[in-house]
């Protein structure tokens, strides 16, 4: 596989935390020539379409590029993705939510359908997929699929001018739930399970299965967890409730199965790898853990006004698990190596991370209990997305100097 691909997920992860090192700056230089809403809408976007999703499918290519017999169509598709990623994030730049970056990110979707064609081509022709692997995977397309009607309902929703109605909000949340909980949740385990495999790593344990049905059963309800803030009844609190124990249940299962082949996973992966893996999976246990505090109605609705505590949950799935959870298999395939300089950007992301998140929540602790608030939380926060952008930096720098001069895993 061209190791451009890398390059590209690395562009979109230091683009993502260099627009947040501007918003963090920005209460310090408030009259920016640039629109503070502008910023904001274009770093989600790549956050979530750009890094995440491109660095989820380069994984999904570098694990197959040595059985991959469309490449050219795989190198346009990523060639494809990368412009249109970065021409979505300077139309927000320029405009924020108009023409032009509707008609982007409306491409972006219909090429993560071609891409999740793709995918499922692809699996079609391997032999050697585990089943666990192809059940998260299959499930994971489902998911990404069923997110894009959040994005082509607020058209609708604002064509008929509801864009200040509730409707808007909601498919808001329609879309972020099935991106987080389903599709970048899914993929990533779904590849996890792949790659062990590829080790001679069998999962044998049913609790795998069990985590799987679990959780995909209880993604749609758990849905309504999300919208607690609108009044649509008891039926919709008892969908929640469901749907968020019976998440947390499959994951619990999950981890239980990744527990079972501990010793076989360190046993073929440097410590440094390990570290990354049992930090992606307590921050796993600590995301599902959280969402059982939505099933309260009171407590949803003060989580859903504290800005803070929202801001701090999107970052501590996006930018904690599902990024870690990225990096982490991007070394399992040997992208990056567990070299010094990979060490020490981790652990200068994770700091930021961890400060960030000490920020965040502690700022909405403060104002949930009537607390003034800390006196240096904006300074903080500005520093956690300097080591933020640091941490990237370095890594990207580690995968430069890879002596590894082969295409990867080709």
């Amino acid at each position: 596989m061209p190791k451009a691909f890398v390059h590209y997920t690395f562009f979109f992860f230091t683009l993502t935390a260099l627009s947040g090192v501007w918003m963090r700056f920005a209460p310090f230089q408030p009259n920016a020539s640039i629109p503070y809403t502008n910023v904001l809408h274009g770093h989600s976007h790549l956050a979530i379409l750009g890094w995440a999703f491109l660095g989820g499918f380069i994984i999904f290519l570098s694990v197959y590029w040595h059985t991959i017999k469309q490449r050219k169509q795989a190198i346009a598709l990523t060639f494809m993705l990368f412009i249109t990623s970065l021409l979505m994030f300077a139309a927000f730049l320029y405009q924020g939510y108009g023409v032009f970056s509707i008609i982007m990110s409306s491409i972006h979707i219909f090429l993560e359908y071609w891409a999740a064609v793709f995918i499922m081509r692809q699996l079609k022709m391997e032999n050697n997929v585990p089943k666990p692997g192809q059940l998260f995977i299959k499930a994971s397309i489902l998911a990404l699929v069923i997110s894009s009607f959040g994005p082509f309902s607020l058209g609708y929703i604002s064509a008929n001018g509801m864009k200040d109605s509730i409707l808007f909000d909601i498919a808001i949340y329609f879309y972020l739930h099935f991106q987080y909980n389903g599709w970048l949740y899914l993929f990533l385990v779904g590849m996890f399970i792949i790659l062990v495999h590829s080790k001679n790593i069998l999962i044998r344990s049913s609790f795998i299965r069990y985590g799987f049905w679990f959780y995909i059963i209880s993604l749609f309800p758990s849905y309504f967890s999300s919208i607690l803030w609108v009044d649509l009844g008891v039926l919709s609190m008892i969908l929640a409730a469901i749907g968020s124990i019976g998440q947390w249940i499959g994951v619990i299962f999950t981890l239980l199965a990744f527990k079972a082949i501990w010793r076989e996973l360190a046993r073929h992966f440097s410590k440094f790898t390990m570290i990354c893996l049992y930090i992606t999976f307590i921050l796993l246990f600590f995301k599902s853990t959280m969402e059982l505090g939505l099933i309260s109605p009171a407590l949803a609705n003060l989580i859903y006004d504290t800005r803070s505590i929202v801001i701090g949950y999107l970052h501590f799935t996006l930018l904690g698990f599902v990024s870690i959870f990225i990096i982490t298999q991007y070394q399992m395939m040997n992208v990056i190596t567990s070299k010094w300089l990979s060490i020490l950007g981790f652990s200068i992301f994770f700091a930021g991370f961890l400060l960030n998140k000490f920020l965040l929540f502690g700022q909405g602790l403060l104002q949930w209990f009537d607390f003034p608030r800390l006196a240096f939380d904006t300074g903080g926060l500005l520093i956690a997305s300097i080591l933020l952008l640091t941490g990237i930096l370095i890594l990207w720098l580690s995968f430069f100097q890879n002596n590894n001069k082969r295409l990867v895993n080709h």
